[in-house]
């Protein structure tokens, strides 16, 4: 993989099982000398190798001697195809149109496995945008011991979001997708959507996990039961945010049960900490060598 400065980094891609059957791939670098690995979610539609805030994280890890791994989840890029169910051969539909967003926890059950597998002991999740409820989701959900650590990079709240951007049509368009789903199109596309209507109601229904992991409107219990050590950072110019960031941060303060729980504020960075991936991947690693994690 390469950083942004096209600073070549020894490592390998790799193919990885889900715990349904899923054949996933990613890539890992640093597997020798530490017992700890930092494992990579990517956000929506994204994917394992895109975007600088990815390789500067993998270069901030192998610097500070953990390993590194990041994956790519069944809802990786908008669309596409290639993964394989059960050992089969036939590929299946995937991609944040088709994806399930509790299928997830799967995804990370395979890859912590395939960690674990490399000779690593210790796991650190590290998410970005909707990489943060998923790790968050897995750790409530599985309650790992392998996990020690969760890292949420700019975990927005998507409902509230998504009420924003629609506004008026709002309730118009969740009464929509849930109308479609009932004639047997949850999975297709629709104008007034931004994604199929199965997606969508995901983020847009309340009532959903998804929606109520980062809801700050409400009480954020999901994230409140768990205990581990867990670092949260926003950039100040966070595209995706509803709120001023530092507000977001001081109700996850306010909320944790954490034994060890870090609030990070980037000046000037986007939700992509465009510009900054060094400065947030700094405070990152900073953190974890603090808490002793290695």
């Amino acid at each position: 993989m390469v950083n942004d400065e096209r600073t070549l980094i020894r490592g390998e891609l790799v193919r990885f099982d889900a715990s349904d059957g899923l054949v996933l791939h990613g890539f890992m670098a640093g597997t020798k000398g530490s017992n700890t690995c930092v494992l990579y979610v990517h956000g929506m539609g994204g994917n394992f190798y895109s975007g600088r805030l990815v390789g500067s994280l993998e270069q901030g890890c192998l610097r500070e001697g953990f390993g590194f791994l990041s994956i790519n989840t069944r809802g990786h890029d908008g669309e596409s195809r290639g993964g394989f169910e059960g050992g089969g051969r036939k590929p299946i539909r995937m991609g944040t149109r088709f994806e399930r967003f509790e299928d997830s926890k799967y995804d990370i059950d395979g890859a912590v496995k395939f960690a674990r597998g490399c000779g690593f002991s210790k796991i650190v999740l590290v998410g970005h945008s909707t990489g943060c409820q998923k790790i968050l989701y897995y750790q409530r959900s599985r309650k790992s011991r392998f996990v020690k650590a969760l890292v949420f990079l700019a975990p927005d709240d998507d409902y509230n979001l998504n009420r924003k951007m629609l506004g008026r049509r709002f309730a118009g368009t969740v009464s929509m997708a849930r109308r479609m789903i009932v004639n047997g199109k949850g999975w297709t596309y629709a104008e007034r959507l931004p994604f199929s209507p199965r997606r969508f109601l995901s983020v847009a229904d309340p009532n959903r996990i998804e929606a109520r992991l980062f809801n700050y409107e409400g009480a954020l219990k999901d994230f409140s039961s768990v205990r581990i050590p867990m670092l949260a950072a926003f950039g100040t110019a966070d595209e995706g945010a509803v709120k001023p960031v530092h507000e977001y941060l001081d109700m996850l303060k306010h909320a944790t049960s954490s034994r060890a729980f870090r609030a990070v504020l980037i000046d000037g960075a986007t939700h992509s900490f465009r510009g900054e991936e060094r400065e947030t991947v700094r405070s990152v690693m900073a953190w974890l060598m603090e808490i002793a994690v290695k």
